[in-house]
């Protein structure tokens, strides 16, 4: 008989205890860090599992607040203020104006589709009069490991509002071989996830959903 009361939910805390038994420095790449700590998975993780990493958030006034909300770490973390894509250049991106009132959550949901910020409007009367493109300095991943002469991540998180299942094609999972990754997918369609799932777990990872969101490990990268 079923329980599903009873099934085991893996998390990233659990992941991170028993990847860093054998890899005690953990390095990670956050794409879509916001301000680092509103609805942030990794910010109450970063003290216990001593981690490092490179936080990418393209919204000027998220990116400060990031790095002040970050200024205790010292300089355990690298900040850069784009949005990963296919090229180097500049990209418009759709955003909340920043006067909006709404839910705490109102400013995260920028994204490259306006129709994916508008997903949200049945929670947020006249959403659309609150949205406004901006654009963005883009950068590819490429570009990100030389000029921040990067070695290796071991774990990449991605929070991209629809467009995660791009960001982890662009990242290359199966030559940079992060031993953990973790990205949002309730704003994909289904084709999309599966797809993503689908080449994770060629690539030899686990995975597991949780809510809105995927968790993948491969312990033996």
């Amino acid at each position: 008989m079923h329980h599903p009361e009873s099934q085991l939910s893996v998390t990233l805390d659990m992941v991170l205890s028993h990847y860093r038994q054998t890899h005690p420095r953990v390095c990670y790449m956050q794409v879509g860090a916001f301000d680092g700590v509103s609805g942030d998975p990794i910010y109450p993780l970063i003290e216990k599992h001593a981690l490092t990493g490179f936080l990418i958030e393209p919204q000027p006034d998220a990116f400060e607040r990031l790095k002040a909300n970050y200024a205790r770490f010292g300089h355990s973390f690298v900040f850069v203020n784009a949005a990963v894509a296919a090229h180097d250049g500049c990209v418009p991106i759709y955003v909340v104006k920043r006067e909006a009132d709404g839910p705490d959550w109102l400013h995260q949901i920028a994204s490259f589709e306006k129709s994916i910020v508008m997903k949200h409007a049945a929670e947020v009367p006249g959403l659309e009069t609150m949205i406004q493109v901006e654009n963005v300095r883009s950068v590819t991943f490429e570009t990100l490991f030389k000029e921040l002469d990067i070695d290796r991540i071991d774990f990449l998180q991605v929070d991209a509002e629809g467009y995660d299942a791009e960001i982890l094609r662009l990242y290359d999972i199966r030559s940079r071989k992060p031993a953990i990754v973790r990205f949002e997918h309730k704003h994909l369609r289904s084709r999309e996830h599966e797809q993503a799932l689908r080449e994770l777990i060629d690539c030899g990872y686990k995975v597991a959903t949780c809510g809105g969101d995927t968790l993948a490990y491969h312990e033996r990268c």
